[in-house]
């Protein structure tokens, strides 16, 4: 198949499976402005009622509002939102992270009463937040707690300190933002904001009761409500869920609370921390220093935000991601499209076979350090070329077993560590992936329509070679790839993050790359 039928082969598919326009695009679009007009309200009644924890409006994130999202028949495309939570301190972010044999000694939570002029240092560990009482202790802090004051003036410098450090510790113990609690919190004050048994959401409070001008908040009327249905919370977070009955079609909803605008980032974080293309890709890199100067831009302009996920206050980027992707086709490549097909691909084929291994993130991520390798126009003038070039990385990273976070250097995206006992090796399932991609890279438009090939069309001998080998890897391997997608869908393991673990990973059979 010469280029020209093929680029129109793969247009053809997108336009008919991956993103639908005509009816399917105005109700995608019609759902949002639903769902988003139905979340500020919620978001509105949930500062109310926390009397003032979740100030400001909820800020559209996800695939949607990053314009990554599909438009398939038959399923309803889900939104996601930031929801700002109060938070008065800086925190400063001490670069380079943590050991792991170093995080008995520090806090999940965030004070909220101890200040300091340069920021309150903290450390990371992967993408996870943690407070180290020591550190403050050598800081000048105002701290505000509810230790009494007293006490003799004759104290030696070491009690001195000693009494500094006890009352950081008691500040943190009484005054903090608990990552799993904010959940909770948020979760309840969405629950009040959804019961019909409420015309306001501090009305069984008797101090607002006094009030002589009472708050007003947007009402939400018994029909919205009854469209609403609050799904039960799963502490390890990082989202409140909710799903909209909008008559054709359930529509999920994300409500995720976020930390915004408190982290600075020093000069020494982003030189250190920040992931370099060198750190990692030992291809050629046409102009590393521009794509690493534009990271940092978007990172210093938004801002990591923090979100509560797994019981830690963990960084996300969220905000930065969008920022590149905004104009990431600005010169009429076809970037997302092409990064629209491999998630339609993930989502059909390979997650119902191997488990939830490759999610949204990381295929999103696969673009951005794409973007960076291949800054050329003409890398991205088609949806096959710009295809070619996703899948190639995508293959890079599950022969090493390593896909590095775009913006967290120590910090392994495929990494993951098995609660099981199970010796069952993970690298089989990296492997059949890398197999997979494989062969749709020597003809993605058999690989894509095997069953409605067009007319005349002959397969190359590379594919039908490739797709042989798959089949007899995946035949001799049924059991254990079964068992992988078993435990993949118990959520039977740990996402370690950082990458001096990945190097179990990283062995993949030397079959893969033959």
């Amino acid at each position: 198949m010469d280029p020209g039928d093929r680029e129109r082969c793969l247009q053809q598919f997108y336009a008919d499976h991956v993103f639908l326009l005509g009816d399917k695009d105005w109700r995608v679009g019609k759902n949002f402005f639903v769902v988003k007009t139905a979340v500020e309200k919620v978001v509105k009644w949930a500062y109310e009622s926390s009397t003032g924890l979740f100030p400001g409006g909820a800020v559209p994130a996800g695939s949607y509002a990053e314009g990554l999202h599909l438009q398939v028949a038959g399923r309803s495309n889900g939104f996601d939102f930031l929801v700002p939570v109060r938070y008065n301190p800086r925190l400063a972010l001490v670069s380079g992270s943590l050991a792991k044999d170093a995080v008995a000694g520090y806090k999940k939570q965030l004070p909220t009463y101890i200040f300091r002029d340069q920021g309150l240092p903290v450390f990371r560990r992967g993408t996870q937040i943690l407070v180290d009482l020591e550190a403050l202790g050598e800081t000048y802090v105002k701290v505000f707690c509810d230790k009494p004051e007293g006490g003799s003036d004759d104290y030696e410098d070491d009690d001195r300190d000693l009494d500094h450090l006890e009352a950081c510790e008691e500040s943190l113990n009484y005054h903090n933002l608990d990552p799993v609690q904010i959940l909770r919190d948020f979760h309840h004050h969405v629950e009040i904001a959804l019961n019909p048994e409420y015309s306001h959401p501090r009305q069984n409070d008797p101090v607002f009761q006094q009030r002589l001008f009472p708050s007003r908040v947007p009402k939400i009327d018994q029909r919205m409500r009854e469209k609403i249905t609050l799904e039960a919370l799963d502490v390890d977070g990082p989202a409140i869920r909710l799903t909209f009955d909008e008559g054709v079609e359930a529509v999920p909803v994300k409500l995720v609370p976020a930390i915004q605008g408190s982290v600075h980032l020093s000069n020494q974080c982003v030189r250190e921390d920040l992931t370099h293309l060198s750190d990692w890709w030992d291809g050629d890199a046409v102009d590393e220093k521009s794509s690493f100067l534009r990271k940092a831009a978007a990172v210093q302009e938004t801002g990591p935000e923090l979100v509560a996920k797994g019981g830690f206050w963990r960084l996300s980027f969220s905000q930065a991601e969008a920022l590149i992707l905004d104009n990431i086709d600005a010169d009429g490549g076809q970037r997302k499209a092409a990064l629209r097909l491999l998630k339609f691909v993930n989502k059909t084929r390979w997650t119902p076979e191997y488990g939830n291994i490759l999610t949204s993130y990381h295929l999103k991520t696969v673009l951005l350090w794409c973007y960076d390798i291949y800054p050329q126009k003409a890398q991205w003038e088609t949806l096959s070329s710009s295809l070619k070039a996703l899948l190639g990385l995508l293959r890079h990273t599950l022969t090493k077993g390593n896909l590095p976070h775009y913006f967290l250097a120590s910090v392994n995206l495929l990494n993951r560590c098995y609660k099981s006992s199970n010796p069952i090796d993970r690298s089989l399932v990296l492997e059949a992936l890398c197999r997979e991609t494989e062969v749709m890279l020597a003809d993605p438009v058999g690989y894509l329509r095997p069953e409605r090939k067009p007319q005349d069309y002959n397969a190359n001998e590379e594919y039908e070679e490739k797709m042989a080998a798959l089949e007899e890897f995946k035949e001799k391997y049924e059991e254990e790839l079964k068992e992988l997608k078993r435990m993949e869908g118990g959520c039977t393991y740990d996402e370690m993050e950082t990458t001096q673990g990945a190097g179990a990973e990283a062995s993949l059979r030397t079959t893969a790359s033959t």
